[in-house]
């Protein structure tokens, strides 16, 4: 069965990049016309629901009725890809919910494939965090996200992908005055990436990278599915298709 994925950008803490990140999956997709609908979870700043308000809807899963229609649309039909923006005060109802209902295991059977890009940080509760939900969803896939501009160091150890092939997603740090121009409300990553004048500026490497990671990701998932379809047992993971670093 075709796999739909559903990604799921979170973390317990605030401001470390998660709408960011959201919005570059949103725009990374939407590039190459690929079916798609988001969520943003965080009803009093609805940030990235302001952005795509054709694509992303707010839900509030403060109330039992608010949790119910956001699963029963996230276990829908998978004809689509899913993004996911967990505000922080929603983390821990988000998941001990999609814990409580085996929603994994169903959105699987459904042929839907959930997707935890989870975004590190230095905090010890963070870390913990990270190690309680690979626990308690341990079939899941988790995928580290490094935001240079939160932490300059990254402790592996804390923060391993579910397959070491997955590798993490990595968000260069940029000065603080493009950092200006990518919050603006009017600018598009994809946008600019197409219509660009003159040599490449620091923006446009930057969405070129963080779009490349993003491809690599989707291909090296996509060979795992393969892999496993072909029934291959013992043998060895997919090569690391990421670029040397």
């Amino acid at each position: 069965m075709a796999q739909a994925p559903l990604y799921i950008v979170a973390s317990p803490s605030p401001r470390v990049g998660k709408t960011l990140i959201a919005r570059l999956l949103i725009e990374f997709f939407r590039s190459s016309g690929r079916p798609l609908v988001g969520y943003d979870l965080d009803p009093r700043e609805p940030e990235l629901a302001a952005r795509f308000p054709d694509l992303v809807t707010t839900v509030d899963i403060a109330g039992t009725s608010g949790e119910m229609a956001l699963f029963d649309r996230l276990i829908g039909p998978a004809t689509h890809t899913t993004v996911v923006d967990l505000g922080y005060a929603a983390f821990d109802k988000f998941f001990a919910v999609m814990i409580e209902i085996g929603f994994v295991r169903e959105a699987k059977r459904r042929g839907i494939e959930p997707v935890i890009l989870f975004v590190s940080d230095n905090e010890a509760l963070t870390a913990r965090a990270y190690a309680d939900l690979r626990r308690a969803l341990e079939t899941t896939i988790f995928v580290p996200v490094h935001n240079e501009s939160v932490s300059v160091m990254f402790e592996k150890a804390d923060f391993a992908p579910t397959r070491p092939e997955l590798g993490i997603i990595r968000i260069p740090r940029l000065s603080p005055i493009v950092r200006g121009v990518v919050d603006r409300p009017s600018i598009s990553f994809a946008d600019y990436l197409q219509d660009r004048q003159g040599g490449p500026t620091e923006i446009h490497s930057w969405v070129r990278d963080i779009f490349t990671e993003f491809r690599e990701l989707e291909l090296r998932m996509l060979m795992g599915r393969l892999t496993a379809s072909l029934g291959s047992g013992g043998s060895q993971p997919p090569a690391d298709t990421r670029r040397a670093r």
